[in-house]
């Protein structure tokens, strides 16, 4: 995943490239380029890290140009490191691109190009590369457009491309398949991003590309093909609320959206109990067979709906990383409803799963907080989830919204069923406080920040945020993390432990004091260091360390429990 976002304006369009690349750098953060004509000439700038280092490296002379394109990476293809940070240009520098996607059959167009000598390791240089292959010495407009169509359609997987070509300096040019790409449009002057957040702030209007777009932004206008005939991509009107874009009161922006996880329960809660359940009522009422797709948090976000459906409602669940659902050629028809679980509405893999569902006749749910992203249209009906703008790379209260549409679903589920619940509606709506335990947090996070592997463990749904906890702090940290259910431990795992260990443990179920505080002697025997998430006080003195956190209803716990380990 990565972000790119190019501009072409009346006045300098730097600085509104390097803002818009620090929106983006949830989407990519160990490398980042910018390139913009000066004059007549493509000058790209590039660094490994942040945008921070990347302003250090511009030259005074491209803050006057106002054509320019930016990028920040999460490496794929290619290390992280300077020379395969984007922008890439092509052998002859004639063609540059920023890229966002991934190019699978990148080998087989870079061996019918062996005469092309390649800088980077990566796949999209090689793109560069076959669309300078196609172009004359002064190629114009009207040729890019064809061959930028032709070269496209040797390219088998995933992009959105923005694209600049020596001697059209008045132009970027852009191309998209399965990679999110929007168009926006101010007063004077016209942009392209992966994502509404990152849009200047004095963007009017937007446009939203479908797949197999490709064209072209100038300074007050526009075009966009399709399967070589132009095509109206209807402007609407753009309206983000800035102050999602603000850290305000805190240092980090996972700070601020972790303090927000509450607002986006209440608000995904109470929009949908104000909406209209007929038809997925209806969804469910017809279908014998479930299943839940997603990737990452949403996964873990379905794994507990699928432990709930299946304990309340005694309706049996099939759950799958996205990644591989479509590989194990899954038994779908009519009959089966699919719950497709993704924050942007544009994870490609989660997309393709929705894809192959509706092949198969299969009803479709999409859980989503975009309404405008493509798996709202690949879908019976959308769950919209009300987070907000989640700019920071690690998903917190996209995470608790996602709870809270498949606790709702949930509630759908013991209707159609004729099943009672543990909890209401209601109930969720009524937890409003947490317990602040900033300051355990602050104290524990010195004494495990240089650890080289820490471990989760939690049982039944514990044992699901668990996995969360583990995602997040591997992701943010790059510490290593696994997670284990309790009671697995024992055979194989426990033999890591040892007096320089510490496990980090999540208890919230009282059913399950004895047997989890079965498996915590087992760890203490081997020297492990335990760190208890529990609203159980009485176990304080049996821990090396406790952090509380408040009591509800055990089927509610996920909602309390998750703030303190975010």
């Amino acid at each position: 995943m990565c972000g790119i976002v190019a501009c072409v304006g009346e006045k300098t369009v730097m600085p509104a490239i390097l803002d818009s690349l620090k929106k983006l750098e949830y989407r990519g953060y160990d490398s980042s380029g910018v390139a913009c004509f000066c004059g007549k000439e493509i000058v790209v700038k590039k660094t490994k890290g942040t945008i921070d280092l990347l302003e250090e490296k511009i030259d005074k002379n491209m803050f006057y140009s106002n054509v320019a394109m930016g990028h920040t990476r999460w490496a794929t293809h290619g290390k992280a490191d300077e020379t395969n940070a984007h922008p890439h240009l092509s052998y002859n520098k004639k063609v540059c691109v920023v890229h966002n996607g991934i190019i699978e059959n990148y080998q087989v167009i870079k061996n019918n190009l062996p005469k092309v000598t390649y800088v980077s390791e990566t796949d999209t240089e090689v793109f560069a590369n076959l669309l300078s292959s196609k172009l004359s010495k002064a190629c114009g407009e009207q040729e890019v457009l064809d061959c930028l169509e032709k070269a496209t359609k040797e390219v088998k997987g995933s992009f959105a491309f923005a694209i600049m070509i020596d001697g059209i300096s008045d132009k970027i040019f852009f191309a998209k398949q399965k990679s999110p790409l929007i168009l926006g449009f101010g007063e004077n002057f016209s942009m392209l991003c992966s994502d509404e957040c990152a849009m200047s702030p004095d963007t009017h209007f937007v446009a939203y590309l479908s797949d197999g777009d490709y064209g072209y932004i100038e300074k007050f206008s526009y075009k966009v093909f399709n399967k070589q005939k132009e095509v109206k991509r209807k402007k609407e009107p753009f309206c983000l609320h800035q102050n999602s874009l603000s850290k305000g009161r805190f240092d980090y922006f996972m700070e601020k959206e972790i303090e927000e996880g509450n607002f986006a329960v209440l608000n995904t809660m109470l929009h949908l109990m104000n909406s209209n359940t007929k038809k997925l009522e209806n969804l469910i009422k017809s279908s014998n067979k479930i299943f839940v797709v997603g990737c990452g948090t949403a996964l873990h976000a379905g794994e507990i709906f699928k432990f709930i459906l299946e304990k309340e409602c005694g309706v049996l669940v099939s759950l799958d990383f996205a990644s591989e659902f479509r590989y194990k050629k899954p038994n779908l028809d009519k009959n089966s409803l699919c719950i497709f679980i993704s924050q942007s509405g544009e994870t490609a893999d989660t997309l393709a799963c929705a894809s192959l569902a509706k092949q198969k006749g299969a009803k479709r749910i999409a859980i989503t907080n975009v309404s405008t992203s493509r798996i709202t249209k690949l879908c019976n009906v959308t769950i919209k989830t009300y987070a907000g703008v989640e700019v920071s790379v690690a998903s917190t209260k996209a995470y608790l919204a996602q709870l809270s549409a498949l606790y709702f679903l949930l509630t759908l589920f013991s209707k159609v069923y004729d099943k009672k619940l543990s909890f209401s509606t209601s109930n969720i709506l009524n937890i409003k406080k947490f317990m602040d335990v900033t300051e355990k947090i602050k104290k524990l996070a010195k004494q495990i920040k240089d650890e080289k592997s820490l471990f989760f463990i939690g049982r039944g749904i514990d044992y699901f945020l668990a996995k969360e906890g583990a995602l997040k702090l591997k992701e943010i940290s790059y510490i290593h993390c696994e997670a284990f259910a309790g009671g697995e431990l024992k055979h194989g795992s426990l033999s890591l432990l040892d007096e320089s260990s510490f496990v980090i443990c999540v208890l919230t179920q009282k059913s399950l004091i004895d047997k989890m505080m079965s498996n915590i002697i087992e760890m203490q025997s081997r020297g492990a260091k335990v760190i208890l998430f529990s609203p159980f006080c009485e176990l304080l003195e049996k821990v090396f360390y406790f952090v509380p956190i408040k009591k509800e209803k055990d089927d509610l716990m996920p909602f309390v429990a998750t703030k303190p380990l975010q």
